[in-house]
């Protein structure tokens, strides 16, 4: 399947419109304010499932389950009408809920110590990491969690989890045994957006579909004066020391993400033709400064004022950074250059392709913000883990999705005329509402938010989700990536080798090395173990009767 220049036209041409990418308005808001951890009991319960009523009915109580949780603030479940909260969680999914929250700005200490306490670990252990980190992997390699594969292949009992993609599951692989439910990324949240009066103001009707069309933007919004000051004060796109843009503009190139398969290896992406296009490309774009000439040393903390101030045009990176750029235009009244009268706005374009003759491709994520792993000395038996899943099963049904990120109706929200959820005004923030910390318990999949009511969403954000609908589709994973995880010598040196790499691809888009001085970084990453990580990934490959 083909996007070219029309980028899968039907399917762009809502996006681009007038195009501006949307936020993040599926995910649920948390406050960022943590205090001291406090443990709580609340309960959880009913659901259509005949089995678990029929249980429920003859004991006269729910199934129990303990889950230790991030409280991100410091009273999750607890604020006024929270226990009605408990109630309507109780009587959807059937299982009673023994919570122990624990605060966000210690719980990396306190995961640590309940990993090596075997006499009181809860049923569902929460890692708030978007990877699995070495202190997991130890455990899950002496047996500490259940293998949740086999469970996952009954979907009627779970149709929601059952759909965890392949690709996710892979990154929460160990062993071969699938050791945890991931708490879900959006995957196709990686790709381009730009200022589209701009755009128009330099002549560019069109989106681009190529990186030969995105340079001639770049270079326009460089070059020609897109803000209409009359003075040479833009660059094309804006751009940090944080490299992760870098690794998604590689992606437009076809040499993979972070890995690639050829003729039957696994090969880190610097070892291909590909990537040394994107690199060239790149510098190019360096040395005619349609990029900062000082981006290396720009603060990530400031990243993203230029598309806001004026200063850049393009912003490549997760499409809700558009969306912020967007809401900045709103919210201080940024005026289009072309009309005066209009409200500047952001286009999505998501996937480039390197030629007309390409498939257009993004980096994908990993599509895990955090797991959820049952252990094996909280979840004794079978039906331990069969209620735990349940409970994570249910609360991914739409009624559960309302409750967790918006609360309870004619409180929080109420159904508008077209059956949509409107947010009231209620002078809470967001650590002050019943429903709060409840979310932490979501997988959110098969979907980000609930699709049955929907959320009343303003033309940023609806833009925004059908862009990462539509990147999804071209998003490239790392095919590499159940076997790093796996690799003692990623374990061991991973850090290192991918320093090593970003430094030198750097260095070389800067000018500080040439091409000479990149292969002798790249000889330097062999034999600082990079030769012995694509020794083992590939031997781990070869194993896997899965691939």
């Amino acid at each position: 399947m083909r996007l070219n220049k029309k980028l899968a036209a039907t399917a762009m041409a809502a996006l681009m419109a007038s195009s501006v990418l949307a936020g993040c308005g599926s995910e649920s808001t948390e406050a960022t304010q943590a205090n001291s951890g406090n443990t709580s009991t609340t309960g959880a319960a009913s659901s259509n499932d005949e089995g678990k009523e029929a249980e429920a009915t003859e004991s006269g109580e729910y199934p129990t389950i303990t889950f230790m949780a991030v409280d991100h603030s410091g009273h999750a479940l607890s604020n006024d009408h929270s226990d009605e909260v408990i109630a309507k969680m109780e009587e959807y999914t059937q299982t009673h809920v023994e919570f122990q929250w624990e605060a966000n700005d210690t719980y990396s200490e306190k995961f640590g110590v309940v990993l090596m306490d075997k006499d009181n670990m809860p049923m569902i252990l929460t890692s708030p990491d978007s990877e699995v980190k070495g202190s997991v992997i130890d455990a899950a390699r002496k047996d500490a969690f259940w293998d949740l594969a086999p469970f996952l292949e009954d979907e009627e009992a779970y149709p929601n989890l059952s759909q965890i993609k392949d690709e996710v599951k892979d990154g929460l692989t160990v062993d071969g045994k699938l050791i945890g439910l991931p708490r879900s990324r959006i995957i196709g949240r990686n790709g381009l957006s730009y200022r589209t009066d701009w755009a128009e103001k330099v002549g560019i009707t069109e989106a681009p579909s190529t990186v030969d069309e995105l340079y001639d933007m770049l270079y326009k919004f460089a070059k020609e004066d897109p803000d209409g000051n009359g003075k040479d004060d833009t660059y094309g796109m804006e751009m940090c020391k944080y490299t992760g843009p870098l690794d998604i503009i590689q992606t437009w190139f076809g040499c993979g993400n972070g890995w690639v398969e050829q003729d039957g290896q696994l090969v880190p992406v610097h070892q291909t033709e590909e990537y040394m296009e994107a690199l060239n490309w790149m510098k190019k774009i360096y040395d005619e400064g349609l990029i900062r000439k000082d981006w290396a040393a720009v603060d990530t903390t400031t990243w993203g004022d230029g598309i806001k101030k004026g200063e850049a045009g393009v912003f490549v990176d997760v499409m809700d950074g558009g969306k912020r750029a967007w809401d900045y235009y709103e919210d201080n009244n940024v005026a289009s250059v072309v009309n005066p009268d209009e409200t500047a706005t952001i286009t999505y374009v998501g996937p480039l392709a390197k030629d007309e003759n390409s498939e257009p491709r993004t980096q994908a994520t990993s599509g895990i913000a955090g797991l959820f792993m049952i252990t094996k000395d909280g979840a004794k038996t079978e039906e331990d883990v069969k209620n735990c899943l349940h409970f994570l099963d249910k609360m991914n049904d739409n009624e559960m999705l309302v409750l967790a990120d918006y609360g309870l109706e004619g409180i929080t929200y109420e159904i508008n005329d077209n059956g949509e959820i409107e947010l009231l005004d209620t002078g809470l923030d967001a650590s002050q509402t019943p429903n709060s910390g409840l979310n932490q318990t979501l997988c959110y999949v098969p979907n980000a938010a609930s699709t049955d009511p929907v959320l009343v969403k303003d033309t940023q954000t609806k833009l925004m989700e059908e862009s990462e609908e539509l990147n999804e589709q071209y998003a490239v994973f790392n095919p590499a990536t159940k076997y790093l995880l796996n690799s003692d010598s990623n374990a061991k040196n991973g850090d290192t080798l991918k320093q090593i790499l970003d430094d030198a691809r750097t260095q070389y888009i800067c000018g500080a090395i040439d091409e000479e001085g990149l292969k002798a970084q790249w000889e330097d990453w062999a034999r600082r173990g990079g030769e012995d990580l694509i020794k083992e990934v590939n031997e781990l490959y070869q194993a896997d009767q899965n691939k």
